[in-house]
């Protein structure tokens, strides 16, 4: 029995010492364990659209168009009728609930135009409508339309600008009949002041009377003194007496002379002023400059004086 027992004993114990060998794999030169590692997962990147590409394709296929706008109004009085703009899509349909942005005058400060900004939007037609508040200056300018975006993001700047639509913005003034004293000084070539012939003055004077303008003439010589000293303070306390309104200041001179085969070439630039008589507060200020080539010397010089001044009063009619 103790012999069966035994056998048995041994027999078991082989049989799991088998099962053991088995399952535990022999390594070897000839046959390396091996890890398996499991590769690192990527994720996939996506790129979002930029702001300004977001913008650019809003406006694929779409086109604005100025319908109509309104005439020219007077400082204090409203325009007659808005600007309107419309909207369509490549098709050619309208397009609604569309904003605009407007960027328009809206005031002046030490006589150059500040503008503001503002947003219409697009009705059930595709059409836009834009009546400026009365204004309470006058302006020779211009408004300017464009999709409604972030203009501090140049690239959409840029996108809006080829979107742009603009048009006229002219109020005149309402001091025609106000009355106002003009001092405005030549210079010649060597860039001293002529004080015997107010030239430029005097041209300034007959196109703002073509103009309507009446109750005006030009400064006595003190005002143009001070003018020569680039004086403003002599210069309001000096015509201040004599202008019931404005006064209308400063300089011409002659940038280049140029003598060419086509004849002489006179480069211009004028710079002028407009102040408030009972104030002092400059309301308006414009700098331009002009070149007229002439055969004739003296032809040259007096036609760039002339066509200077009648740009320079077309810019007070629409300034002071």
């Amino acid at each position: 029995m103790k012999l069966i027992v035994h056998k048995g004993i041994l027999i078991t114990l082989a049989t799991t010492l088998a099962f053991s060998c088995a399952s535990t794999p022999k390594v070897t030169d000839d046959n390396p364990q091996t890890t398996i590692q499991e590769e690192p997962k990527t994720e996939e990147v996506v790129n979002l659209p930029t702001a300004a590409e977001l913008y650019s394709q809003k406006l694929e296929g779409l086109s604005l168009s100025l319908l109509s706008f309104p005439k020219q109004t007077t400082k204090g009085k409203i325009f007659t009728e808005p600007y309107t703009i419309e909207v369509k899509d490549s098709e050619g349909n309208p397009v609604e609930s569309f904003e605009i942005s407007v960027i328009y005058p809206a005031s002046r400060k030490s006589g150059q135009i500040e503008f503001t900004e503002t947003a219409i939007t697009t009705d059930s037609e595709g059409k836009a409508s834009f009546l400026p508040d009365i204004p309470a200056f006058s302006f020779n300018s211009e408004v300017s339309f464009f999709p409604k975006g972030d203009m501090t993001d140049a690239e959409i700047a840029n996108i809006a600008e080829a979107h742009t639509i603009k048009a006229p913005y002219k109020v005149q003034t309402n001091l025609k009949s106000a009355g106002g004293t003009i001092a405005i000084v030549d210079f010649n070539q060597n860039g001293k002041a002529i004080t015997s012939n107010p030239i430029s003055s005097s041209n300034i004077l007959m196109t703002l009377m073509k103009l309507g303008f009446t109750r005006i003439g030009n400064a006595p010589q003190d005002v143009s003194d001070a003018v020569i000293q680039g004086d403003e303070q002599k210069v309001f306390a000096r015509a201040n007496p004599i202008a019931p309104s404005f006064i209308i200041f400063g300089t011409v001179k002659i940038d280049s002379n140029e003598k060419t085969d086509e004849g002489t070439t006179y480069t211009l630039t004028g710079s002028v002023k407009a102040m408030d008589s009972k104030t002092g507060e400059i309301s308006f200020a414009i700098e331009k400059t002009i070149s007229v080539t002439d055969k004739n010397d003296w032809n040259a010089l007096a036609n760039a004086r002339k066509q200077l001044a009648e740009q320079l009063s077309n810019e007070i009619k629409y300034g002071i």
